[in-house]
């Protein structure tokens, strides 16, 4: 394709997105002021926040943000674990250790510094939750080969679907100064615009720049040559309609997880775009019942027309005077009602946290719960997170895990794989606290089922016999609690196991069954 196609396409982008640029603007004011440039100019330093008279939605969606980031990828804690699609290769010790290991070590990547995964994460996250979609970056050093993520402005990316759904475009236009260009790409790469200013001294100067990735029709399977990889890459200078680079990638660098998604839209909404006309209609408010309490604690005053001699004081300690027999100044009744407007507030801030899930972030325990209510009223909260959670699996944590193991594959930094995995496939298995809560309400449902069948059991030992006590827990241990595989032995380690015991029973009796008959030899010849 040419330039002018890229460009072309660009513009196409920028057309069917016009709208939502509006209604981001109108949700960034007033959720995440941050973010508050979409279709005005801000210059560096200034308020952001200028809309905002009650903060109650930008705190419930930083909140959102901190907590879908404790919750699903937490830096503290394993999120996710590698499996093979093949449950026999599982079960073999040696690919249970080489997983594992591959783990360890995409877990030290994902939490180096330089690769800077948790603020960029937090903040796709907070893109997410107040404008229902984010998009973030995932490349690697061209010489190290260190991960690098890096979230972008949503004002910045196009998106384009596929025939499934998925995004398989981005186009992010966005500016560099002549001195940027020529720092990244080379001066001898570089349009003669950006060659003359960066001579000139002018290397502030900013130029426009279209980065274009999108899936290649023509590329060739197994090719080293990135001009020939799946995902195409090109760098365009916009105004000069110059090719600064054309490259490719094995997989979409790019991930745009959406918070939820109409049929036939390509961006998606977000708690921020839902809870919109309750933030707007809270501001509103509470200016109102400020402007009311105002008016209380320093209320207009009636003042007689011929009473007064001079202006009003109404200042601590000042004097008034007034003719004799005069109608005195007296503070004039508005009617304002404090608390009929400060129960509305309270009533919305509510509906605001709830549009949020703070509710179901902070589980509040009441003094008569007991541990068993606690984690019933938890497992309910969180499953009211399931939807989210599934389209997080699919369109964020997925495809960055894939892009993250693929990287570090091609890079030489995972163990070399036995051979009997050369052709197998992997699944990816999420145990954040979130994915474990979630799971863990068919963990009680068993235990139930224990509590309810022990007095079967007393009456009916045999009937313990139903459960397959191993199975049980080693599913307890790895699928619910998330202990690590090397910890817990596998069903063939454990068969293992029981033929070594029954063989040193064996070897037992038969030492006992020998000695016997020496004994009994022994008595006879004594007798004899």
């Amino acid at each position: 394709m040419k330039p002018e196609q890229y460009i072309a396409r660009l513009e196409k982008l920028e057309g069917d997105r016009r709208n939502w640029d509006d209604h981001w603007q109108e949700v960034a004011e007033v959720v995440f002021p941050h973010r508050s440039d979409f279709t005005k100019e801000v210059t560096r330093g200034e308020r952001k926040n200028v809309k905002i008279v009650d903060s109650t939605a930008v705190n419930a969606n930083e909140l959102l943000g901190a907590g879908l980031h404790g919750m699903l990828t937490n830096p503290a804690s394993k999120w996710f674990k590698l499996r093979l699609t093949d449950n026999m290769l599982n079960e073999d010790p040696n690919i249970k250790i080489w997983l594992e290991e591959v783990e360890r070590r995409m877990y030290i990547a994902l939490n180096s510094p330089k690769a800077k995964f948790s603020s960029h994460i937090h903040e796709l996250y907070l893109d997410m939750t107040a404008f229902g979609t984010g998009t973030m970056f995932i490349g690697e050093d061209p010489v190290t080969g260190d991960l690098n993520f890096s979230t972008k402005h949503l004002k910045e990316c196009y998106l384009a679907e596929d025939s499934q759904g998925f995004i398989d475009t981005v186009y992010r236009k966005f500016e560099y100064t002549a001195r940027q260009v020529v720092q990244k790409w080379g001066i001898e790469n570089c349009s003669k615009g950006v060659q003359e200013a960066f001579k000139k001294d002018d290397m502030d100067k900013k130029f426009v720049i279209i980065h274009a990735v999108q899936p290649r029709a023509d590329f060739i399977h197994g090719s080293l040559a990135r001009k020939d990889m799946p995902v195409a890459s090109i760098y365009i200078l916009r105004e000069e309609k110059h090719i600064l680079e054309e490259g490719g990638f094995e997989e979409m660098p790019y991930v745009a997880p959406r918070w939820s998604k109409v049929s036939g839209e390509t961006y998606g909404r977000g708690p921020g775009i839902s809870n919109l006309p309750d933030v707007k209609m809270l501001q509103e408010m509470y200016k109102t019942v400020l402007k009311a309490a105002q008016k209380i604690v320093d209320p207009p005053l009636q003042v007689p027309d011929d009473g007064a001699l001079n202006p009003v004081k109404t200042v601590p300690g000042g004097l008034n005077f007034r003719r004799a027999g005069s109608d005195p100044i007296t503070p004039l009744q508005t009617g304002g009602n404090i608390p009929i407007g400060a129960s509305l507030l309270d009533e919305v801030r509510q509906r605001i946290r709830s549009g949020f899930y703070i509710d179901q972030l902070q589980l509040q325990q009441g003094p008569q719960m007991t541990a068993t209510e606690v984690l019933q009223r938890q497992e309910e909260k969180l499953r009211l997170m399931g939807p989210v959670l599934g389209r997080l699996q699919s369109e964020l944590l997925g495809p960055m895990v894939e892009r993250v193991f693929n990287i570090m594959l091609r890079r030489g930094k995972l163990p070399p794989a036995p051979e009997v995995l050369a052709d197998a496939e992997y699944d990816i298995e999420y145990v954040s606290p979130l994915a474990r809560a979630q799971k863990q309400t068919e963990a009680n449902s068993l235990l139930r089922v224990f509590e309810i069948g022990s007095a079967i059991i007393q009456m009916q030992p045999e009937s313990a016999q139903v459960f397959n006590g191993e199975d049980t827990i080693r599913w307890l241990a790895t699928d619910i609690f998330g202990v690590p595989n090397s910890l817990v032995k596998s069903a063939g380690e454990m068969e293992q196991m029981k033929q070594q015991q029954l063989e040193m029973q064996q070897l037992q009796q038969g030492l006992a069954t020998a000695q016997q008959g020496a004994d009994v030899l022994e008595t006879v010849n004594k007798m004899g």
